[in-house]
């Protein structure tokens, strides 16, 4: 549609009951006859479709740019360099800078912060150097040369260590010395040049040539006079250089202004805050969080997201127990070590940390490791095995009255036995206890029969308390001998959760008073006194977070039952393994500036985590059904970490929320494979007045299902080599034939489909017409445009499409539903369908023109909003036979009605039905 407006939804069916649509018969009995599933859910389909896998959001595979890379017309391949080749880990630059004014602060008691960020607003539209902005600091902060000298030399010195490979870009800059292009870089930088090929050698860019930035040329590269001097140096045509960025300005407008070949592909954080990205909702308040999150979440994203082979297939927050461990676990198990190491209290009151846990304590791991690489002179530390279960029997004197504490569990079918096998650890005893019971003693139901079993087991007293001795001299000998080294000084232990009893009870065993160190419990504050015990809670702004706190400790300190469970042992085994990845490739990237790194907050991870199990549809607990959590002094199997979650949190929008009935996954959707007996000649016309749209069109064609040939109209002769490099059977496998035809500016669209495609037509079965739509004057005109191109040339649309017209040979043209946006503007500002501008005088003369003997009237109105559809070249063969030209349609600019375009767009539809033909609306993706 040439223009409308934006408003607000309302009754549908009411208001085409108006204005006349004969719906029904549109819609073609296929459709209408879906299997009983898809009659009951596909008013809901756009469930299906909610989030997108965001590697499927990208604009162009690294795939598809490597067959550009490959081309011999391609002589030169030219790199964005910042969140290209080389990332920081942050999603925002000024993030290092913040870090930075930490370490100068710390260094040289120097508060560089608002000087320096002053200067970026200060020289914003300037070409400047490091060098400028240090001069103009100087004078703000009256620093002499040598201070001056020294924190410019800081900030070029954290860039560089910071600066690490993004994956996808060195799988492109491998390809083009694969291919022997020449190699450049061009940057909107204020870094040395000779700084930044340093860099980029040393992390494995040693064939960039030259790079271009603006303090060596003068010029900026986002409004393109910086491309100017790189054809000029270049001495090559443009189309011969291709250039790859994230800047959709910067990197891809301009060059292509300038005729180079030119690919836009994003930066991370572009591709995280997509349209469709389930991470957009979580990250919004990014700018909010503190500084050492947002570069534990730009580092923690970075290593997903950076890599095009490594992303997620799935659009969940959480595809599996690996991205699990790369985005949530990870980040927190370092978090909480390293709060740990840089606790001066801690450190410096203490001669060693225990870590208790019931097997391999993850949290310890990560204190070493980061102690030994880069904190070495930091408290050692030594793990004490203590089950939380058996320092909780070591409460009682009496073993009867330790059974009578334990509380009922949510098992109905927790027997008398199971109850004896949790709690006994000495299997002997165990098999000679069940031996003396009868059958139906242990068939009991124990929290039905509570008070018969006690008394059963009240027979053999002597030898429960017996075992109860051996337990506690077994553990006293154990921990005397593990803390032997603490004797007669105060020891300190770490705890997942806060259990005053787990020191009470080391005290009264080794007579060495704990304190203790913890991460989750209900108390806000960072420190607290409780009589002789010092308690540290080192994760103060997830303490309330019961769901992650379950999660933990599940998952971190977990039981013996769990330890047994197979399927546990690999999501552990993933869960280690990614650990350690994460460890080593954040000691390498931060190094000695991890001692300036301050974390305080962790609620975007909370968030992360909660939004999976409230708010993702695809039912991510899922992952995680075979965890359970046992709590303080639960001896018995519970009900599984999904289960504990919901029951600790109703945050649910609805009771259908988190449940198969909106987990897009349980959705039945058929595969409508193409027919094979299709052979039909297919033709797609383009009008590409917008060329910075090639590449969103590629996207959509480069797989298209079958052979085609594909004709671009273009007002501007200076663009054909640069489409020539971009619309190639490389990337565009099923292209049969590419025409390129230069066309004056007139009649936007529907001119050149008419004029310039009319001697194609009878070549023909089936022919699309679709363009480069923008519609500035459009809030939602982006999202307009990709709602049409995915229901017309998306493969699974197209293979659709075409099965309705080889099953109904009626069918002359499918058209989109109305856009919903659009909808609401005709019907809240009573836009009539047939314009407001004359065009009803318009069409009445077309209709003569074209020999029909009929008038247009309010039931025929049905048309393509946006113009664009697919037809039987035979349907529409009075349109083509107007012999118009380029001359019946004015000049630009024509506005948003009025015009013969405008008349011309509201008659394909009435066309094929006065052929005979039956016109059809399809829409697979609802907009």
């Amino acid at each position: 549609m040439h223009g409308f407006f934006i408003i607000e939804k309302t009754n549908k069916r009411r208001i085409f009951r108006l204005l006349g649509f004969r719906i029904a018969s549109k819609r073609l009995k296929i459709i209408k006859e879906l299997p009983t599933r898809e009659k009951i859910h596909s008013g809901k389909s756009e469930l299906s479709n909610e989030y997108e896998v965001l590697q499927d959001s990208l604009p162009i595979t690294i795939e598809n740019i490597s067959k550009i890379i490959e081309l011999e017309t391609i002589k030169i391949i030219s790199f964005g360099v910042f969140d290209n080749l080389l990332i920081r880990p942050s999603l925002e630059s000024k993030d290092v800078l913040h870090l930075l004014f930490h370490t100068v602060k710390k260094k040289y008691n120097i508060d560089l912060c608002n000087a320096r960020l002053l200067a970026i607003d200060e020289f914003v539209h300037q070409n400047v150097s490091l060098s400028d902005i240090y001069n103009f600091i100087a004078k703000k902060l009256s620093l002499d040369e040598k201070t001056k000298l020294l924190l410019q030399q800081e900030e070029l010195e954290i860039e560089s260590k910071l600066l690490t490979v993004r994956k996808d870009f060195m799988y492109l800059y491998d390809m083009a010395v694969k291919n022997n292009k020449k190699i450049i870089a061009v940057s909107d930088t204020y870094l040395p040049e000779d700084f930044l090929l340093s860099v980029l050698h040393k992390n494995g860019f040693c064939k960039i040539e030259k790079i271009y930035t603006p303090v060596s040329y003068n010029k900026k590269k986002d409004n393109g006079e910086l491309f100017n001097d790189v054809i000029s140096n270049e001495n090559i045509e443009p189309s011969a250089i291709f250039h790859i960025g994230g800047n959709y300005n910067s990197d891809y407008l301009q060059p292509m202004e300038k005729n180079i070949t030119a690919i836009y592909y994003p930066y991370v954080k572009n591709i995280l805050i997509s349209e469709r990205s389930i991470y957009k909702e979580i990250l919004y308040e990014y700018a909010n969080f503190d500084l050492g999150q947002r570069l534990l979440i730009g580092f923690s994203f970075n290593r997903v997201f950076a890599d095009h082979y490594q992303m997620p297939k799935k659009p969940n927050v959480f595809a599996d127990i690996s991205c699990l461990s790369r985005l949530l676990l990870s980040p927190l198990i370092l978090y909480i070590a390293l709060k740990i190491l840089q606790n001066n209290e801690i450190q410096n009151n203490y001669d060693k940390i225990y870590f208790a846990s019931n097997n391999e304590c993850l949290i310890e791991f990560a204190y070493n490791f980061l102690k030994d690489k880069l904190l070495n002179k930091k408290l050692p530390s030594q793990r004490l095995l203590m089950s939380k279960q058996i320092y909780h029997i070591l409460k009682y004197e009496d073993f009867i009255r330790f059974i009578e504490s334990i509380d009922d569990c949510d098992n109905e079918y927790y027997k008398f036995r199971n109850m004896l096998e949790d709690v006994i650890l000495d299997k002997s005893l165990l098999e000679k206890l069940l031996n003396l019971l009868s059958e139906e003693e242990r068939e009991l139901l124990f929290f039905d029969n509570k008070e018969k079993c006690i008394d059963i087991l009240k027979r053999f007293n002597l030898i429960l308390n017996q075992y109860l001795i051996k337990l506690k001299n077994n553990l006293v000998d154990s921990l005397s001998q593990e803390v032997k080294e603490n004797i007669g000084k105060r020891g300190i232990v770490f705890n997942l959760e806060n259990d005053e009893l787990l020191s009470g009870v080391l005290a009264s065993i080794t007579h060495i008073l704990f304190d203790q160190i913890y991460s989750f419990n209900g108390n806000d504050n960072f420190q607290k006194n409780n009589g002789n015990i010092k308690s540290f809670c080192i994760s103060p702004t997830i303490n309330d977070s019961t769901s992650l706190k379950i999660l933990m400790c599940s998952l971190l300190s977990p039981s013996k039952l769990l330890l047994e469970n197979k399927k546990f042992q690999n999501d552990l085994l993933v869960i280690k393994n990614e650990m350690k990845d994460y460890l080593s490739q954040f000691i390498n990237q931060f190094g000695s500036y991890v001692s300036f790194l301050d974390i305080t907050d962790l609620s975007a991870f909370a968030r992360l985590f909660n939004f999976s199990w409230q708010k993702s549809p695809y039912c991510e607990m899922n992952q995680l059904r075979h965890v359970f959590y046992q709590g303080s002094i639960s001896f018995y199997k519970t009900k599984s970490i999904q289960y504990q979650l919901i029951m600790e949190n109703y945050r649910f929008d609805n009771v259908f929320s988190a449940t198969g009935f909106v987990n897009p996954e349980k959705r039945y959707i058929p595969k409508n494979e193409l027919s094979l007996s299709f052979n039909k000649k297919v033709g797609i016309h383009c009008h590409l007045y917008n060329i910075d749209l090639s590449e969103e069109i590629l996207k959509y064609l480069h797989n298209f299902p079958v052979k085609f040939d594909l004709i671009l109209t273009i007002p501007d002769e200076k663009k054909r080599d640069l489409l020539i490099n971009l619309f190639n059977r490389k990337i565009v496998k099923n292209l049969n034939m590419l025409s390129i035809i230069l066309v004056p500016n007139r009649g936007r669209d529907v001119a050149p489909w008419l004029i310039e495609t009319k001697k194609y037509q009878d070549k023909y079965d089936l022919f699309c017409h679709i363009h480069s739509k923008k519609s500035p004057h459009l809030s939602y005109s982006s999202s307009w445009r990709n709602y049409l191109f995915s229901n017309l040339i998306k493969k699974e649309s197209v293979i659709d499409i075409f099965n309705i017209f080889e099953q109904n040979q009626s069918v002359g043209i499918i058209i989109n539903d109305f856009y919903s946006e659009l909808k609401c503007g005709h019907i809240q500002n009573n836009i009539s369908l047939a314009g407001n501008y004359n065009e009803k005088k318009l069409i009445d003369q077309l209709i003569y023109k074209m020999g029909f003997s009929t008038e247009m009237c309010l039931n025929d109105l049905l048309f393509a909003a946006g113009t664009m559809f697919w037809y039987r070249p035979k349907a529409l063969e009075q349109l083509f036979f107007l012999n118009l030209s380029y001359k019946d349609f004015p000049n630009e600019p024509i506005g948003v009605g009025g015009t013969i375009a405008h008349a011309i767009e509201r008659l394909p539809v009435f066309v094929c039905e006065q052929n005979g033909y039956k016109g059809c609306i399809y829409t697979k993706y609802p907009s």
